[in-house]
């Protein structure tokens, strides 16, 4: 039997991916508040009212929301610092409480989490707290949930999506990207969601409470 599992934030590109390779491995249930890419209509990760009720099991979770808030300090305002907490971090809890009696054993949950969670950067203070808080929320959770339930962060780099395409605006930004990293890459939604996809397979079953760098390593090494 195929494993039902949640994509909350499923308009995102790495979800949409990992739904078109993947779709015939798991039960996908999409969660969008862009209803053309979600399987119910209003969803906001913000009320629970317009979750999906279920009395089902779930198998896996991936919580997709995010920012890419890059701003100096200075010009930041709080509310901006609230706003980017509540979709990173308020958006997923409300999703873990609403969802946890639900949860099968051997459950996976994978977060979204940052590379600005490992390694300091100017103008990323706002993503840099959602982010951290987002890793410290998943070694929490997954000592609580042990041993039923693994997990886990992914922390990628800048990689090809709608919410990066005005760093990637021309081959000139780009090359400046990929100078910055060790592997003169920029990443592909694909490299994101194969690394799901292990995770939410039996293939991880011994992994839990890990912030996994997707990132081409910049997190690790300087050439």
């Amino acid at each position: 039997m195929k494993k039902k599992v949640l994509l909350v934030g499923a308009s995102s590109e790495v979800a949409k991916n990992l739904f078109a390779n993947y779709s015939n491995d798991y039960n996908f249930i999409r969660l969008s508040r862009q209803d053309e890419e979600s399987d119910l209509t209003d969803f906001d990760i913000l009320n629970p009212d317009t979750f999906l009720k279920t009395e089902t099991n779930i198998d896996g979770i991936v919580y997709f929301p995010g920012t890419i808030n890059l701003k100096p300090f200075k010009t930041l305002k709080v509310n901006d610092f609230l706003d980017d907490f509540n979709v990173c971090v308020m958006g997923l809890v409300n999703i873990l409480k609403f969802y946890q009696p639900n949860f099968s054993k051997n459950c996976s949950l994978v977060f979204i989490s940052s590379v600005a969670s490992k390694i300091g950067m100017p103008f990323h203070a706002s993503v840099s707290v959602s982010k951290s808080a987002l890793q410290g929320l998943c070694i929490s959770l997954a000592a609580e949930f042990s041993p039923e339930v693994r997990v886990n962060c992914i922390s990628p780099s800048l990689f090809e999506s709608k919410m990066s395409s005005r760093f990637l605006r021309n081959m000139k930004a780009q090359d400046r990207i990929k100078e910055k990293n060790p592997l003169k890459l920029i990443g592909k939604p694909k490299d994101i969601s194969s690394i799901i996809n292990f995770l939410l397979s039996d293939e991880s079953r011994w992994i839990t409470g890990q912030n996994i760098s997707v990132d081409g390593g910049m997190s690790t090494l300087k050439l």
